[in-house]
C-alpha cells in the first residue's frame, strides 16, 4: 500500500462484493453451451464495472482464450498486471499509439484501408521484425464501424501486399441479437456466412467470430471460432431460462437510525412527506458512488430480508430509508444489489427505473467503493481511491 495510507483503516461503510467463484462457473457453463467453441471475454469499461485486473486474472485462470477491450489504455493495464494471454483491442487505433501494440503483443482491429496504412507506416518506421496480429472488422448492419464486404476486397488485397500483417481473425458485430425472434440479425450472419465462405479460404487459419451475448446464447448458427459473451459472463443476460447467474453485489450499513413525525421532509427539496409517524434510517452510498440520482423516490433496499423504500432525494454520500415500524440498527446490512434471505435486487430492476439497460448501471459504479472479490473460501479486498490494494483470505 502506498505509505500514505499505511495507518488508514479500511473499514468502509459500504462496497461491492464480485463473486469470482461464479464468474469462472459461468464461464464453463458458456464453454459447453456453444460446444467448446474459443471464447473471447469483453472486459472493456473496468470489466464492467467488476473490476479490470481481478476479472482479467479470474477469465485466464478459467481457460479463455481472448480478453477484449475498447482502447489502448485498458489493454496496457493489463499487460502491466502480468496478464499474457490473446488481448483484442475492439476500439480505434491512432498512428501515434501502433509502437505500443507492437511492443506489447496485442491484436488490433483494423476497420479500413488506412487504418492499416497506420500500422504498416509505424512497422516500417520502427524497423519491427515480429508480425502484427489483426483482426479485419466488417460492417455487416450495426453502421458503427467496420469495412463495408463491397470495400474489403481493396483493404484484404493491401493486406497481402504486407506479409507482417497476420489475419489473427474477422468479425463483425450483430445489432439486434438481443431479440431471439430478430429477423435482422439473422440477414446479418448470413451476410458474414457469405463473406466468410471466401475469406476462409484467403485465411484458412484466421478465427471468425459474430455473436456478442445475445448471438451466442439465441443464434447457435452464429457461434462459428469464437464467441464474444459480455454481459452473459457476467450473469445480467435475462432470459427465460437463464445460462448464468449474476456475480454483482453492492451493500452498505446503516450509519442513523432515526423516528420522524407525521408532515416532515426527508431530503433536499422535500420532495418527500411523511404520511404518519415513521421510522427512517440513512444508507451511506449515494450518487458520488454511482448509485442513480433517478432512483429518488423509487428505488428500493433490502434489510433484514425485507424490501423498503428510498425515500427523498439521493444525495451525493447518502440516502435514506422508510422502514415504517419496523426496527433496524445502525451497523445492519443493507442490500442495494443481491439477494438478502429470500428478496433480490436485480440491477435489471434498477436499470429499468431508470429507463437504461443494466450494463449502463454497473458502470456507472466507481472506485469509491472498495471491492471485496469472493472466490470460494479465498477473499480479498481492494481499495482502488487508495491507490493500492490490501488482501485477507
Amino acid at each position: 500500500m502506498n505509505e500514505l495510507y499505511s495507518s488508514v483503516p479500511y473499514e468502509h461503510p459500504a462496497w461491492i462484493e464480485v463473486d469470482l467463484k461464479k464468474f469462472k462457473e459461468n464461464i464453463a457453463a458458456i464453454r459447453d453451451y456453444v460446444n467448446h467453441k474459443k471464447l473471447c471475454i469483453p472486459i472493456k469499461a473496468n470489466a464492467y464495472g467488476h473490476g479490470l485486473i481481478p476479472i482479467a486474472k479470474a477469465a485466464v485462470e478459467a481457460g479463455v482464450e481472448y480478453l477484449a477491450v475498447s482502447c489502448l489504455q485498458e489493454a496496457l493495464l493489463l499487460r502491466r498486471a502480468n496478464i499474457h494471454c490473446a488481448i483484442l483491442v475492439l476500439g480505434p487505433i491512432y498512428p501515434n499509439q501502433i509502437e505500443y501494440f507492437l511492443k506489447h503483443n496485442l491484436d488490433i482491429t483494423i476497420s479500413s484501408l488506412a487504418k492499416a496504412q497506420y500500422v504498416v507506416n509505424a512497422f516500417n518506421a520502427l524497423n519491427y521484425s515480429t508480425p502484427i496480429k489483426i483482426h479485419v472488422e466488417i460492417e455487416t448492419g450495426m453502421q458503427r464501424t467496420g469495412v463495408r464486404i463491397d470495400s474489403s476486397q481493396a483493404l484484404f488485397d493491401f493486406i497481402d501486399q504486407h506479409p507482417f500483417l497476420y489475419v489473427t481473425g474477422v468479425y463483425t458485430h450483430l445489432a439486434t441479437a438481443d431479440d431471439r425472434h430478430s429477423t435482422f440479425t439473422i440477414r446479418q450472419i448470413q451476410l458474414f456466412l457469405s463473406f466468410m465462405e471466401q475469406a476462409k479460404k484467403r485465411y484458412p487459419r484466421a478465427i471468425f467470430h459474430v455473436a456478442n451475448s445475445g448471438g451466442t446464447y439465441y443464434f447457435p448458427q452464429a457461434h462459428l471460432d469464437m464467441v464474444r459473451p459480455g454481459k452473459l459472463a457476467f450473469g445480467y443476460y435475462v432470459t427465460e431460462h437463464p445460462l448464468t447467474q449474476p456475480i454483482f453485489s453492492i451493500k452498505a450499513r446503516i450509519s442513523y437510525f432515526k423516528v420522524v413525525e407525521k408532515g416532515m421532509g426527508i431530503s433536499y427539496l422535500h420532495q418527500f412527506v411523511t404520511s404518519k409517524k415513521t421510522r427512517i434510517v440513512t444508507v451511506p452510498i449515494g450518487y458520488g458512488d454511482g448509485y442513480r440520482r433517478a432512483l429518488s423516490n423509487k428505488g428500493e433496499v433490502l434489510i433484514n430480508g425485507k424490501r423498503y423504500p428510498i425515500v427523498g432525494i439521493i444525495c451525493m454520500d447518502q440516502l435514506m430509508v422508510d422502514i415504517g415500524d419496523d426496527s433496524a440498527y445502525v451497523g445492519d446490512e443493507v442490500v442495494l444489489v443481491g439477494q438478502q434471505g429470500n428478496e433480490k435486487m436485480t440491477l435489471e430492476e434498477l436499470a429499468e427505473l431508470c429507463g437504461t439497460v443494466s450494463s449502463e448501471i454497473l458502470v456507472n459504479f466507481n472506485e469509491r467503493l472498495p471491492h471485496l472479490y469472493l472466490d470460494g473460501e479465498n477473499t480479498h479486498w481492494e481499495f482502488n481511491i487508495l491507490k493500492g490494494t490490501t488482501s485477507n483470505s
